[in-house]
């Protein structure tokens, strides 16, 4: 049917004006959708939360941790007029959760059996560590559709560079070689490789002579080669830089047996070529804990922190009983609150084992299936941005085969900062582990071992080290671990989190496809208000079957895909 209809007849935009009158432009947004004329991306912010105003009036919804699901959770509900009086207990003394930026005098506290290990920050009041999450991809569309619109300012996150360093014991001399020769001349032997293997015929059962023909063009560009030969290449960089009276000395190629040796691809080489980690990122201005400090402002009021919940159950009239107390004192006194919903946000881990509780046995079960991501992370105060001055190196990671698994550099204060902050160290699984058991100084022995292998006397000599931080997530209070590691549990456990138990339901990055991830949060604690609230009409997010749903692959989400010498 035409746009116009000259005889009366209903055509879409008289039927979109129409219903536009009576509904508003949600109903034309959804009309439009509906009909096909609207392309819906598979993003919860790309098709709004529509809680009616005053759906929960007379109702309460306790909000368990007050990190980056709750708070999205209880600024929805505010920013909707849900009419829900809203409870937000949280057990630290701060609110953010895992998405912690250390600045001077700030604290962390890790538990070791019966001992507390706590360090203050001592940086510069312009300096800070991101301790837990530290980029924003571009396609996380939630996470930066909250940015703008609690105006918190974001600036590019360099992930990648071409001068970032790789350095793995008895390769390459032992020297930290960049990043560009290795990839680059990576890649020129590979297209060497595959032009002999077309020209001795191997791929003539694959490829017509015009394909072959058009592959060895492609090789010739890819690698790029000369003669049919890999020589080296300016990709790889300068010995003598070009200048007026010299065109510049390239780089002899590494030895392709000496590449091989070194196993670089173990290392996380190709960790910016995932998905998650592709160009272009950002971080917010000032930290990343300012996104989640961007929610403040709408939900300060219904955050009661240092509080322990010790008890969540199911009770008759489809409420919930929650006790909570002074958070690390069992004598204190128990206060009880009774809600039509909680959302817990606490990790799986701990409500399953340290919360009294009355779930069924696959609820149960399903919380424990989860096992705890283990990760640590080192920070280093510099008194001289010697990666900038003496390697040329802006932003991104550094990779390396040891116990650190790689250094990041500042993505802001380019050129006109004295000082910097370095992640010395961002590791997982067995490696965090090792690193967790060290102690506060031997950590950052540790790290500071790996830094030399990287960049020499110059961390020795502008870095110092009693100004070091580490963390271990796994050990922190009321955390216990960085993310949910969902990788070889049963697809049914994963799943059973997704529904309510009762009117309890569980949220956080732990139940997305996106452990780990601020985005993953975000989307969960959208994903509860959809459960949980009943709401007009309007087309859902696309979703799985249920049948056709696995549990997530948590490495590939947090340390990218490919095998590595974990």
């Amino acid at each position: 049917m035409s746009e116009s209809d000259s005889r009366g007849k209903w055509t879409r935009r008289r039927f979109l004006e129409t219903v536009g009158r009576v509904g508003g432009a949600a109903a034309v947004y959804e009309s439009m959708v509906a009909l096909g004329m609207v392309r819906v991306p598979d993003s919860a912010y790309a098709n709004p939360l529509q809680i009616p105003e005053g759906a929960g009036a007379g109702k309460t919804i306790v909000i368990l941790g007050a990190g980056v699901a709750g708070l999205t959770a209880a600024y929805e509900l505010t920013k909707r007029r849900s009419g829900y009086n809203i409870i937000i207990l949280e057990a630290q003394h701060r609110t953010g959760g895992r998405s912690y930026t250390v600045r001077t005098g700030d604290k962390i506290i890790e538990k070791h059996g019966k001992d507390t290990w706590e360090q203050t920050c001592g940086f510069d009041k312009d300096q800070y560590l991101n301790a837990g999450p530290g980029r924003l991809p571009y396609h996380h569309t939630v996470a930066l559709g909250y940015c703008k619109e609690l105006k918190v300012a974001v600036e590019p996150y360099v992930m990648s560079s071409r001068a970032n360093l790789y350095q793995t014991p008895g390769s390459y001399r032992d020297k930290s070689v960049p990043n560009r020769r290795i990839l680059n001349d990576t890649r020129g032997y590979i297209a060497e490789l595959l032009t002999k293997s077309i020209d001795k015929g191997s791929l003539n059962d694959e490829l017509s002579p015009a394909q072959q023909k058009q592959m060895l063009d492609l090789l010739n560009t890819f690698g790029p080669l000369s003669n049919k030969k890999y020589i080296g290449s300016q990709r790889s960089g300068y010995t003598t830089e070009p200048g007026v009276t010299t065109a510049g000395d390239i780089e002899p190629p590494l030895k392709l047996i000496e590449l091989l040796g070194s196993e670089f691809w173990l290392d996380r080489m190709y960790q910016p070529e995932d998905y998650e980690w592709q160009p272009t990122l950002f971080q917010p201005v000032g930290g990343m804990d300012m996104l989640a400090k961007g929610f403040l402002p709408f939900v300060k009021d219904f955050i009661r922190t240092d509080r322990e919940v010790t008890y969540v159950h199911n009770v008759a009239g489809d409420k919930v009983e929650i006790h909570h107390r002074t958070a690390g004192d069992p004598s204190s006194a128990v206060e009880t609150i009774t809600a039509d919903w909680c959302i817990s946000t606490i990790p799986v881990w701990i409500l399953a084992k340290d919360v009294d509780n009355n779930f069924s046995h696959p609820f149960q079960a399903a919380l424990k299936a989860a096992k705890r991501g283990l990760t640590c992370k080192v920070g280093w105060q510099a008194n001289r941005r010697f990666w900038e001055l003496d390697n040329e190196i802006y932003g991104g990671i550094s990779y390396i085969n040891h116990n650190i698994t790689q250094m990041w550099y500042p993505s802001n204060g380019y050129l006109f900062q004295e000082k910097g902050v370095l992640t010395g160290a961002y590791n997982y699984t067995a490696r965090a582990e090792k690193l967790g058991k060290e102690s506060l100084s031997e950590r950052l022995q540790t790290a500071a071992a790996g830094a030399r292998r990287l960049h020499g006397e110059a961390f020795t000599r502008d870095v110092p080290i009693d100004l070091g931080l580490s963390i271990a997530w796994h050990h922190v209070p009321y955390q216990l671990g960085g993310w949910a590691d969902w990788d070889g549990v049963a697809a049914v456990h994963y799943e059973t989190l997704l529904a309510p138990e009762g009117h309890v339901i569980v949220a956080g990055d732990q139940v997305s496809y996106l452990p780990g991830w601020q985005e993953g949060a975000m989307l969960s604690a959208h994903h509860v208000l959809d459960q949980i609230i009943p709401r007009e009409s309007r087309p859902k997010l696309k979703a799985a079957p249920a049948a056709k749903r696995r549990a997530p692959s948590t490495r590939a989400m947090t340390e990218g895909s490919g095998r590595t010498r974990e």
